[in-house]
């Protein structure tokens, strides 16, 4: 907020005072006393363009014959409601002047269109179908201001304004906007011209001076003051006069061969042409052109046919520029006219299907149709990647000492510079350049101090000549190629050789068929895919180049030489191969051919290794030894750590092969924290690196997840070797020793079928296990969970089953704890270790499989596999148990039969006779009977709020709530006398409440009717029912 003070004390009262600029008059020219048409007409227009109003639209609704003529009331109407809604409407000399000169026929009628067309200019030209050249004028262009200028007295007023503006900001800090922002809601740049007098600090400016800016900031249309505007004018600083590029060339001459341009100063000393001062033929242009266009994978002549509607392969100058700028080929003028002196016709036009079939080369070869056999190689990548820059011989020399210099420091300091590269790359699309100034700045930040003659030199080796930026990636790959050259590996970088033996060639042949069958058998790929097209008359021999081009096909990177190699030994008459016969010799590693017609010959496995995984050479003893050391300590320390390493891996592993270069391990291992010795380092590599694939090559391809997978045992080791530790503990914490059952081998005696079957199953589970149970306390605990389970119907593997996302049957060792004690609560801590130790996974320890453990439990319903066996019939399960592994006889148990005050048969079925226990239950009945009687209690009512999906039972210790919430309370062997009168299941515990109240109820009614003297004939009970 602007500060106010006194006039006198204004920091600014030392500035010299302006002379009073006299109020500034509103304009009373002679147009204005005697407009002309255009000066209405703009009026008109600049009021529509800022409203965006369609006249038509105003117009069209009076005139409904469409005649294109309203009257003179019509249009003062229609153009009032347009122009009054403007601070400045039309004034009766200005209506006039319209209608003088747009009443054509002299009878008061308004021609409308004529005047919309003529206003509607603002928005763009009409008919253009009809014109289509015609030019088509900006709004600017076409709404004129209609306020006069300032005078030039006027103009230096203002100017000395904002100079005391400029000085009043830079003073106290602020800004022209936060004057007015807090008028200006929508923070479109407009305020009112109250707000703007309000914004303006006191006592700055005079009111003089405040209607100068208004009349010079204001729009009369609107009303408003663009204050934007004045905050541009306020901080706008003075223009540095453009410097003429004669000079600097002039200047650049002058520059001895000596002296090297400032880096960063290039755009402004070199002229923007210098790198494309050589005339470029033809044949270099198409070249230029051929590299983007398959680059891009661009089909040229799409972006040619819109323009050439009678598809006769021609199109202007004019078109074939654009058809290049829409394809992206960016061009100098000189280059175009060098293409077109070669297909521009003498009537102008250019052929430019001739063009793109020209440039189309870069893709196939043309009239390939006549021609089948013609063969089409790809571009070499010499051709679309632009290398090196060659040097003189004392250059040269000087800049391999560099690179030699910096590949030292790349191995000492193991150093990724690509990344940083790429940050400035981003801004130039990621072409793998970057400027002088990035170059040598990320070379500083790096600390890869050099010389400024080396870095020039560096420039020169490495600098792009058609825009003049550093080809980074080829300096990358020339300082660290242990990291980046393995990327891109020329394709004539193939050595030459002496010529090979007949037993060398063999052995090679050999080395290279296995790696053929090794790719085939591990992608089940058919051979004959790739040769069955070019062998039209299936006479199973094709072209030699054919059968290089089908073997090149399957997928194996090969050299020329390899690829000669086998067809060497493959061909036959008149330069054809025997296609046929080396798919036969290829698949043999899928099995013996024609088994079909040899049935007595035996298939051998395939000889040949499928894993990628493979990993080197055999270790020695000593180097074993160290290695096993290393590793120990590794896992201690990634124990420790509890670290995660794998994503470390995986961050240099983009493409997922599951193998890193050396340089990308050794930067993990010291991401994990160790630091291996330089000979622990190599025995590492050696035992993990990629098995070569060539035997005359050694691979430098490190085998992460092999590495990573014999680390993770040695931890599951040891953490199985705590885990136990961990068991023999709180054994000795329970009862003093450790508990161990020897492991069963042997059949247990049993006394009847049932029981042996039961022993069998135990004996199973528990053979060559190591369970703190034997084998009675293991087959007691068995038969107490699958009691449970029977009794209360419980599906085990739906608990289990959420912790097995991938649905494999397995579940670690914790969740299938906790599922157990969410299911059976009274297991011990020995019941659970026993379970774990039965049903653990014999591939990995870490795991359980709960499908087993579910199906050896929920075999209490069915038998397993009953759509395979239809006729089979499920034994029931008999054999149940108490909690503490007793066995249950329910032959003593008797149905009761009481049928009395139409209980149903779902209540009745429930119903038991006691065991021993008749005293205790007639006692409990009759008392809590006399007292539900005494104190008129509807006990039905409380019981159902327990039966949430009135099935009329409830389980033991909600009807034992619910008694002692009634003051009904009863001992313990009160309740289970009730449990075994009332249950409705062998485990008792679930009540059927409501024949516990119906003999209550009974119980009451005897003894009112012998109060009262009733009998126990038909009357009596007739009496009993109605009361």
């Amino acid at each position: 907020m602007a500060v106010t003070l006194p006039y006198n004390q204004n920091p600014f009262s030392t500035l010299p005072i302006l002379p009073a600029v006299p109020k500034t008059p509103t304009p009373q020219t002679q147009e204005e006393i005697n407009p002309n048409l255009e000066r209405v007409e703009n009026k008109v227009r600049r009021a529509i363009w800022a409203m965006r109003i369609r006249l038509h639209d105003l117009f069209s609704d009076f005139d409904k014959l469409r005649s294109g003529y309203v009257t003179a009331a019509q249009f003062r109407r229609c153009l009032g409601s347009a122009m009054d809604r403007t601070m400045v409407p039309l004034t009766e000399v200005e209506y006039q002047v319209l209608v003088k000169f747009y009443d054509t026929k002299g009878n008061g009628m308004f021609k409308w269109t004529s005047f919309v067309d003529s206003i509607d200019t603002v928005f763009g030209a009409k008919k253009l179908e009809q014109a289509p050249t015609q030019y088509i004028p900006s709004p600017q262009e076409v709404v004129k201001p209609v306020r006069p200028a300032l005078s030039p007295a006027s103009e230096s007023v203002v100017f000395s304004i904002i100079e005391r503006l400029k000085s009043y900001v830079k003073h106290h800090g602020s800004d022209v906007k936060s004057w007015f922002k807090d008028f200006d809601k929508h923070n479109n740049g407009f305020v009112t011209e109250n707000q703007f007098r309000r914004g303006i600090p006191q006592n700055l400016l005079s009111l003089e001076e405040e209607e100068l800016l208004l009349y010079r900031y204001s729009d009369e249309l609107t009303g408003t003051v663009n204050y934007f505007k004045l905050n541009t004018d306020v901080n706008r600083k003075v223009q540095r006069p453009k410097v003429n590029d004669a000079q600097l060339v002039a200047k650049l001459n002058k520059i001895s061969a000596a002296e090297h341009i400032p880096v960063g100063t290039e755009a402004l000393l070199i002229p923007t042409d210098i790198h494309n001062a050589h005339q470029a033929t033809l044949d270099e242009i198409e070249d230029e052109i051929k590299k983007h266009v398959y680059k891009d994978r661009i089909r040229l002549v799409e972006f040619f046919k819109d323009y050439d509607r009678h598809n006769c392969g021609r199109v202007t100058e004019a078109q074939f520029r654009a058809g290049l700028r829409q394809a992206s080929i960016l061009l100098h003028g000189q280059d175009v006219k060098t293409l077109l002196q070669q297909y521009q016709e003498k009537d102008g036009r250019v052929q430019y299907r001739k063009f793109c079939n020209s440039i189309d080369t870069v893709f196939t070869v043309s009239h390939l149709e006549t021609n089948p056999l013609a063969d089409v190689q790809p571009p070499p990548r010499g051709y679309l990647v632009k290398g090196y820059n060659k040097l003189s011989v004392s250059e040269e020399e000087r800049c391999n000492q560099i690179i030699s210099r910096f590949r030292k420091i790349m191995s000492t300091r193991r150093l990724l510079m690509a990344p940083f590269f790429k940050d400035f790359d981003k801004y130039m699309g990621c072409l793998g350049r970057v400027s002088r100034s990035h170059f040598s700045r990320l070379l500083s930040t790096m600390n890869l101090d050099v010389s400024e003659d080396d870095l020039f030199i560096l420039f020169k080796k490495y600098e792009d000549k058609t825009n003049g930026n550093i080809n980074y990636m080829e300096f990358i790959r020339a300082i660290d190629p242990e990291t980046y050259d393995h990327f891109s590996k020329p394709a004539d970088a193939t050595p030459l050789s002496e010529p090979k033996t007949p037993q060398q060639k063999t052995a090679q042949f050999t080395e290279i068929f296995t790696r053929l069958q090794t790719y085939i058998l591990s992608q089940r790929t058919r051979v004959s895919e790739f040769f069955r097209d070019f062998d039209k008359l299936r006479s199973y021999s094709i072209p030699r180049h054919e059968f290089i081009r089908g073997v090149n096909r399957i997928g194996v990177s090969l050299t020329g030489e390899e690829l000669e190699v086998i067809a060497d030994k493959y061909k036959g008459s008149n330069g054809f191969c025997k296609w046929k016969k080396f798919e036969s010799d290829i698949e043999k590693v899928f099995g013996e051919n024609h088994l079909e017609n040899r049935p007595s010959i035996i298939p051998k496995p395939a000889a040949v290794e499928t894993n990628p995984f493979i990993t080197g050479v055999e270790l020695a003893e000593k180097e074993t030894r160290v290695l096993n050391i290393l590793l120990k300590s590794m896992r201690e320390h990634l124990r420790i750590r509890q670290t995660s390493i794998k994503p470390f891996f995986k961050d240099f592993d983009k493409l997922c092969t599951g193998h890193v270069s050396k340089t990308q391990f050794r930067q993990c291992l010291t991401y994990m924290g160790v630091y291996p010795k330089e000979e622990e380092f190599e025995i590492l590599c050696k035992r993990w690196c990629k098995k070569p694939q060539n035997t005359e090559n050694k691979s430098d391809r490190i085998c992460y997840l092999a590495f990573l997978n014999e680390l993770d045992i040695g931890i599951h080791e040891h953490e199985e070797a705590a885990e136990k530790e961990r068991i023999e503990k709180k054994e000795k914490e329970l009862f003093g020793k450790v508990v161990k059952a020897p492991k069963v081998n042997r059949v247990v005696e049993v006394v009847n079928e049932e029981e042996q079957k039961i022993h069998e199953s135990v004996r199973v589970l528990t053979l060559g296990k190591n369970v703190p149970l034997n084998n009675s306390e293991v087959q007691k605990l068995m038969k107490r969970i699958k009691t449970k389970v029977k009794t209360e119907r419980i599906r085990v593997i739906d608990f289990m089953m959420d912790f097995d996302h991938l649905r494999h049957g397995k579940i670690t060792r914790n969740e299938f704890r906790r599922v157990l004690k969410v299911i059976f609560t009274n297991l011990t801590e020995l019941e659970l270790i026993t379970l774990e130790t039965l049903f653990l996974s014999p591939t990995d320890p870490r795991f359980v499989e709960y499908v087993r453990f579910s199906d050896t439990i929920e075999s209490v319903f069915t038998m397993k596999g009953l759509e395979q066996a239809p006729t089979a019939e499920p034994v029931p399960f008999t054999d149940y148990c108490f909690e503490n592994g007793d066995s249950l006889d329910f032959e003593t148990l008797n149905e009761s039969k009481d049928q009395s005050l139409n209980l149903s048969v779902s209540q009745t079925k429930y119903q038991k006779k006691p065991l021993n226990n008749e005293d205790i239950l007639k006692s409990v009945l009759k008392r809590l009977s006399e007292k539900i009687r005494q104190r008129r209690i509807d006990v039905l009512i409380y019981l159902e709020d327990f039966d949430f999906v009135n099935e009329g039972t409830i389980t033991t210790n909600q009807f034992r709530s619910v008694l002692n919430t009634l003051n009904l309370s009863v001992d313990d062997d009160e309740i289970m006398a009730l449990a075994k009168k009332y249950a409705v299941n062998r485990s008792w515990d679930r009540i059927a409440y409501r024949a516990f109240v119906a003999d209550l109820q009974k119980g009451d009614s005897v003894e009112r009717g012998a109060e009262l003297g009733w009998n126990d004939n038909g009357k009596g009970k007739h009496a009993f029912e109605l009361w």
